[in-house]
């Protein structure tokens, strides 16, 4: 009967070792997120300051030539500057995405080699555990607010490149009037 209830005993704790996995492996999926959406933020970036400098070749004017009479139609040049503040805007967005911000705090090693060293494994791993799912939580928050910064940055990315084609459209239909 002894023998049983220590047995018993053992098993009830075995679990912690799954759950210390697995959220040692979410902690590892969010951080690879994470910086997943770093390099496309980074992309971006880059992308939309190199793009600043090809809009500066978008047309300004557009003449319309009637019989007689020339009319110089300033829709382009609206245009090209609608270009530019989506372009700066979709810089701004990439950079907030990069602000520094506190997240997954984590349990020191020297508390644990303080207070819970002579602790058993399992213990260890609960203590361990426990701070790794709030951490996992702060880090999913952070990983979801990047996601909004990155997809509200391609946005106005994609504002832009609509802008600026539509900027070449218009002067190329114009100047053939």
């Amino acid at each position: 009967m002894d023998n049983f209830q220590i047995e018993n005993e053992q098993s009830e704790h075995t679990n912690i070792s799954l759950i210390y996995s697995y959220t040692e492996y979410r902690l590892k999926l969010t951080n690879d997120s994470i910086n997943a959406l770093n390099t496309k933020l980074s992309s971006i970036l880059a992308f939309s300051a190199t793009s600043i400098i090809f809009s500066i070749n978008l047309p300004n004017q557009a003449f319309i030539a009637s019989p007689g009479h020339q009319y110089i139609c300033y829709c382009c040049l609206w245009l090209k500057i609608v270009v530019c503040v989506f372009l700066a805007l979709t810089i701004y967005l990439s950079v907030l995405g990069f602000r520094p911000r506190a997240a997954g705090g984590m349990t020191p090693p020297d508390l644990l080699m303080k207070e819970n060293y002579y602790d058993s494994d399992e213990d260890c791993r609960l203590i361990i555990t426990k701070t790794w799912i709030e951490a996992l939580k702060e880090l999913e928050m952070l990983r979801d607010q990047k996601a909004k910064v990155a997809d509200r940055a391609i946005h106005t990315l994609c504002v832009a490149a609509f802008c600026a084609t539509g900027s070449v459209i218009l002067a190329s239909v114009l100047s053939m009037l």
